[in-house]
């Protein structure tokens, strides 16, 4: 098998394992999004003990960096455990068009015509998504599906300006901060703590497995591939993670909420053809080659 090979199955394997995340929150429907999303990175900090053992990053970025990695991934938790899997998982996707959107109006860069149109993509599809449900419940898990987007492009910048550092220094404080931040914030809320053998069990699989073992295969994969190559193997993960609860739950998105997925997904294909070569490379990154939640 030939290196490069060998980081595509490496690319293939961590987008997989990433996309088993719906299977796993849908699989315990009584165990509120907060406390998975605090426990599943308690256990997640086990993979990336290591970098406790290297210097710390700088510690204002550092706790920048925390608190929006606790706010991407609980929301995320709570956009699909409350909506569908698949409204969930690609409102997060809106990242690079807030990161575009970034550069252009904070560094002056102007917009490409593919970050043009994923831009406009994206705002159409957040209105079909917002459309395509009814109820407090939709309500809900487009508003934190839409704050775990705009917090994935806050953590993209943030992991741009850290892009020297190995996984393990940065991902060990941000999944132990995110377990010291959410879990007594579900407890302030009223969540109980108590859990289940099998609810505990499973989180201990979502945190090591589907979490933070990726980020090792990601790792390694993404130095033996052109970064297009990783954009596009890597967005397997939203479409395989809808598609596995389909098979597995029986869970259909609202049509609407299908088309709205597709427009975004073009737009992160367009970002990924036609990337920026100018300056910052963030604006038109697919945000799965900076770091997953």
């Amino acid at each position: 098998m030939s290196p490069r090979t060998r980081s595509l199955l490496f690319l293939v394997t961590a987008a997989v394992l990433w996309s088993t995340s719906g299977l796993f929150l849908k699989s315990m429907p009584s165990v509120h999004w907060i406390k998975i999303a605090g426990l599943r990175s308690l256990f997640a900090a086990i993979l990336f003990l290591p970098g406790i053992l290297q210097p710390r990053p700088p510690a204002r970025k550092l706790v920048a960096t925390v608190i929006t990695y606790a706010v991407m991934v609980g929301t995320l938790m709570g956009s699909m455990q409350l909506g569908t899997a698949a409204q969930g998982i690609w409102l997060q996707y809106i990242a690079p068009a807030l990161v575009a959107l970034w550069a252009w109006g904070l560094q002056r860069q102007r917009l490409r015509p593919p970050e043009t149109a994923t831009v406009i993509l994206t705002v159409v599809a957040i209105i079909f998504i917002v459309t395509g449900g009814s109820g407090p419940a939709h309500q809900q898990s487009v508003l934190l599906g839409l704050i775990s987007g705009l917090a994935f492009g806050t953590f993209i910048i943030l992991l741009k300006s850290m892009e020297d550092l190995p996984p393990a220094r940065i991902f060990v404080w941000t999944n132990l901060g995110t377990a010291a931040a959410l879990l007594p914030v579900g407890a302030a809320l009223g969540v109980p703590l108590a859990i289940a053998p099998r609810e505990l069990l499973l989180l201990a699989v979502m945190g090591l497995v589907q979490l933070a073992l990726p980020y090792y295969f990601f790792h390694y994969g993404l130095s033996g591939t052109r970064a297009v190559e990783a954009s596009l193997i890597l967005l397997l993960e939203p479409i395989l993670n809808p598609i596995l609860v389909y098979f597995v739950f029986g869970e259909i998105p609202a049509p609407k909420v299908i088309l709205g997925c597709a427009l975004i997904a073009v737009g992160l294909v367009a970002m990924a053809l036609f990337p920026n070569r100018r300056g910052v490379k963030g604006a038109a990154e697919a945000p799965s080659t900076k770091g997953r939640g």
